[in-house]
């Protein structure tokens, strides 16, 4: 069994994206979010995954999530909240739930990244065939995603999970530095995620290069950045 889990937050103003405040209202950068967060959620919902999970940043978020992203309840979509006193805990805690589950390879996906190929999830499982460990590599020195084997998760989760600067331009590099030389490691494709308006600004041109030639990755996002004033990609 597989599972794929999204990372995700209620779209509230004030509360997702603030960094892109500089250049847009709360409620702007709010809905921006909501478009990342569906896109994000179409990739989850598209791969071949066993279990497909969104994992609510609180519980106060999970209902406003549930009731976004599956109204009718007819989708395979589980919710779900995190759980630990930081990012590396929490995915620590819900890998652990999934392998806990029945599940032999689990990856996990954040929602700042709308422009991700539609086969990413399938890949990162896929490359866990053949390795204890998979990442994908964002240009700002993060990554986009994660992933680890059920027979690996006990030795390489104090690498992957502790001891990391979250939210700094080392997470890559402090990660790949603590794996132990017995874990096998793979790579995705880098990519880029969006944190800051020149991004964003980059995404929206990258979304609608991708329209024109027929991909439509990335749709509810694109619709979003329509109109935004953002400065120039830098």
């Amino acid at each position: 069994m597989t599972c794929a889990i999204l990372f995700a937050r209620n779209p509230l103003p004030g509360r997702v994206k603030t960094r892109l405040q500089t250049h847009l209202s709360p409620e702007q950068a709010a809905t921006l979010y909501t478009a990342f967060l569906r896109d994000s959620t179409a990739l989850l919902c598209g791969c071949k995954a066993s279990q497909k999970i969104v994992a609510s940043a609180d519980t106060e978020g999970l209902q406003g999530l549930r009731s976004l992203l599956d109204p009718t309840g007819d989708t395979r979509l589980q919710f779900t909240v995190q759980k630990g006193a930081d990012l590396g805990r929490r995915m620590e805690h819900a890998l652990r739930v999934a392998f806990t589950g029945g599940a032999q390879r689990a990856v996990i996906l954040g929602t700042d990244a709308p422009s991700l190929p539609a086969a990413t999830l399938d890949d990162a499982l896929e490359k866990l065939k053949g390795a204890d460990v998979v990442l994908g590599p964002v240009v700002d020195g993060g990554y986009y995603l994660v992933g680890v084997t059920a027979e690996a998760f006990a030795e390489a989760s104090e690498g992957l999970f502790h001891g990391i600067e979250w939210s700094t331009g080392g997470v890559l590099e402090q990660t790949v530095a603590a794996l132990a030389p017995a874990i096998k490691m793979a790579l995705l494709p880098p990519w880029y995620d969006i944190d800051h308006p020149q991004e964003a600004a980059f995404l929206r041109i990258h979304l609608e290069a991708m329209a024109r030639t027929g991909d439509q990755s990335g749709r509810h996002s694109l619709l979003a950045l329509k109109g935004l004033t953002l400065p120039p990609p830098s």
